[in-house]
């Protein structure tokens, strides 16, 4: 011990000022500051008490200066030297060149220090290191491509609230991010648009703050730069390079106690029954997983059975115009009747309602037993589609209410803003009108679907088109595929039904393809499926030469055209909308756009998964297009949109919108797609124009074909 002391001893004291020197600038630029201001001060307030003490005056006119003024003099030599010639005794003039020269060197240093640390910080700024302060705000984990359009209806949807925030946190560089959104989102453009579809009225719109942070989400340290608790909901992209979810479900795992809401998106559904069963006996259900695959596959199977199918759906899950919403009923609307409530709600349409308190022994006998084998999980959250439906002992006077109205009960309405409707009550009388076809002949015909490419979503996607037709229905594939799975589709559809080749292969597709067995005119609708193993520009780009040979050889072979057929694209890039609208194809579903919707609207409301879960999974109610003569037989007259609204009603079914047959091929029309049209307005209908329901139809189905 007594070594070791001599040992320090000897150190030599150069080497120990050099070590606490070291010591200190090891602590940073806030440590170097606090040192060398402690210098400057120690040094004017030395030379101030030499002055004082030797009676220094710069000239002598001069009295004897106190200490607080040599203090003063002195300091205004360190941070200014050109103060020296005013001097004019020798005594003065040396005391003040020595501060002005230490002045020089530890103001100088200090103002390089000074310069250091903001560049350091500015550094730091850029790298997207420094913590978010914020709250409140919507938390994006990940990138991919969805991204843009994920930012872009969340500004939308924020823009009637003030000081909303976004924050993203992904391995990118911090400018890099900043300089992609501001370059693909345009928020004055996007709250312009928003502005003018909500028909002249006057509202303030705000742009939202994005703040970008560089991390990886799968690692705590950087998830705590974002302080994810502080989030209103947390949104979680997968990346493409995570095909097994596996930096998701990490994710997921590291918030799950911290997070208020999180939403993402589980492409293997095997995991989502891992994760469900990990988490069974916890009570805190915040997370939302969206069962992306399945609810893509019903819509592609429902717009290939009916034409204009995906602009309604594209239209009801995003932010544009009109969307989904939960409002308390007022006052004024306790006691009164469902059917009551929208038939008179002039700017909504009345989806269904949420209810505060719901005695499920009172649903009918098949929504008993569907929630008891864990379906129609929106029940079991007292929300309820279409009511007329779902109550037993609901008619009264002859007449299917719905349900009551009571106490704390939301209605879910598709209005175009989060405000709250506007009611007007006038009796209104409409003469009862038989509904022309059953069930099952409009939702079980027999079929002849052609799919072209594939991916691994066919296999879904046939389940899905088997619960719209007939069984004995046909379904034709051609797509390149491998051996094995050309092998399973065989085994399952029938060996002549598939074929394994390239569509886009020119001498194929002109040869072969004529032939009866594969007449392009025989099938009832098509389906174009982007390949799984492509980038996305040329999945894209492979699905639309499909979509070009198709007219090719429909006009040159039966001299018919696309928008006389069912044809569905999928397309992958929205930036490709525009070149599949130069044709007459009007159904196109673009997945990243669809899903980026869902996550946009759950990540502000995560009861609208139970609704979207009913409408897009084939228990309970979904929406259809049913011809406008099964509804009404004078077509000679206008009718007002509350008036077919009753008349849809009186046949237990809620009214959303028409489509205009003779508009089906016009963009600027949205295809003939209207929705959610002012009860007042007149509407005069033609045969061939489709009525657009809210329809329960999941339950009266046949057994379905699954392979």
């Amino acid at each position: 011990m007594k070594k070791e002391s001599d040992s320090f001893n000897r150190i030599k004291l150069k080497n120990k000022i050099q070590g606490m020197l070291e010591d200190t600038l090891s602590k940073g630029t806030v440590s170097i500051i606090a040192w060398l201001a402690v210098t400057m001060i120690l040094t004017v307030v030395v030379f101030s008490f030499v002055l004082v003490l030797m009676n220094l005056r710069p000239d002598n006119e001069t009295g004897s200066l106190s200490l607080i003024e040599a203090i003063w003099q002195n300091f205004l030599r360190v941070i200014d030297p050109g103060g020296l010639q005013n001097d004019r005794l020798w005594g003065y003039r040396i005391v003040s060149a020595v501060v002005t020269l230490l002045g020089v060197l530890i103001f100088g240093a200090l103002v390089g220090v000074l310069t250091t640390g903001l560049d350091n910080l500015f550094i730091e700024i850029r790298k997207g290191k420094t913590e978010i302060v914020k709250k409140d705000f919507t938390l994006i984990l990940g990138w991919n491509p969805t991204i843009f359009k994920i930012i872009s209806e969340l500004v939308i949807s924020n823009a009637n609230h003030k000081n909303k925030k976004i924050v993203i946190l992904s391995k990118n560089d911090k400018i890099k991010m900043e300089d992609e959104i501001n370059l693909r989102i345009n928020q004055k453009e996007l709250l312009k648009n928003f502005h003018n579809s909500l028909d002249g009225k006057s509202h303030k719109t705000y742009q939202t703050k994005i703040y970008c942070r560089s991390g990886s989400i799968i690692d705590i340290d950087d998830l705590n730069i974002v302080h994810p608790e502080n989030a209103e909901s947390i949104i979680i992209l997968s990346s493409e390079e995570d095909r097994e979810d596996i930096n998701t479900i990490k994710c997921i795992l590291a918030l799950r106690k911290k997070a208020k809401k999180i939403i993402t998106e589980i492409k293997d559904e095997h995991n989502k029954e891992l994760m469900d069963f990990c988490f069974q006996n916890e009570k805190n259900q915040n997370i939302l997983y969206i069962p992306s695959e399945k609810w893509l596959s019903r819509i592609t199977a429902q717009a290939s059975r009916q034409p204009g199918f995906s602009v309604i759906a594209t239209e009801i899950l995003n932010y544009d115009n009109d969307e989904i919403y939960f409002s308390k009923v007022g006052k004024e609307l306790i006691g009164k009747t469902f059917k009551e409530i929208s038939l008179n709600c002039v700017t909504s349409i009345v989806l269904g309602i949420c209810k505060k308190n719901l005695d499920k022994n009172n649903l009918k006998e098949i929504y008993q037993t569907e929630m008891a084998e864990g379906k129609l999980s929106g029940i079991q959250k007292n929300i309820i589609l279409n009511p007329y439906e779902k109550f037993n002992n609901n008619i009264i006077d002859g007449e299917n209410i719905g349900c009551v109205i009571e106490e704390g009960d939301e209605l879910i309405l598709f209005q175009s803003d989060d405000g709250y409707p506007e009611f007007r009550f006038e009796e209104l009388k409409i003469e009862k009108f038989q509904w022309k076809s059953g069930t099952e002949d409009v939702i079980l015909p027999k079929s002849k679907t052609l799919i072209l490419g594939y991916n691994k979503r066919i296999y879904k996607i046939i389940d899905e088109l088997y619960e719209y037709v007939s069984v004995d229905s046909e379904v034709h594939i051609i797509a390149k595929m491998d051996k094995e799975v050309e092998k399973h589709l065989k085994d399952n559809l029938g060996y002549e039904n598939v074929k394994n080749e390239d569509i886009t292969d020119y001498r194929i597709s002109e040869k072969e393809y004529i032939e009866e067995k594969f007449n392009l005119e025989s099938y009832e609708s098509i389906i174009i499926l982007g390949y799984d193993d492509l980038e996305t520009q040329e999945k894209d780009a492979k699905s639309m030469l499909t979509m070009l040979l198709i007219k090719k050889m429909l006009e040159k072979n039966s001299k018919s055209s696309l928008k006389e057929k069912s044809i569905v694209i999928e397309i992958y890039d929205e930036k490709n909308r525009e070149i599949v609208e130069l044709t007459e194809v009007s159904d196109y579903i673009i997945s990243d756009t669809i899903i980026s919707s869902v996550i946009s609207q759950l990540s502000e409301e995560k009861r609208l998964y139970y609704v979207f879960d009913e409408l897009f999974s084939g228990e309970g109610c979904e929406i259809y297009m049913f011809s406008a003569d099964n509804y009404i037989e004078n077509f000679d007259r206008e009718y007002t949109f509350k008036e077919l609204s009753t008349i849809v009603a009186n046949e237990e079914t809620i009214l959303l919108g028409y489509r205009d047959m003779d508009e089906r091929v016009e963009k600027k029309n949205d295809y003939g797609v209207h929705l959610n049209i002012n009860k007042n307005k007149k509407i005069k209908l033609n045969k061939n124009d489709k009525l657009i329901v809210l329809f329960e139809g999941g339950n009266e189905k046949n057994k379905k074909k699954v392979i």
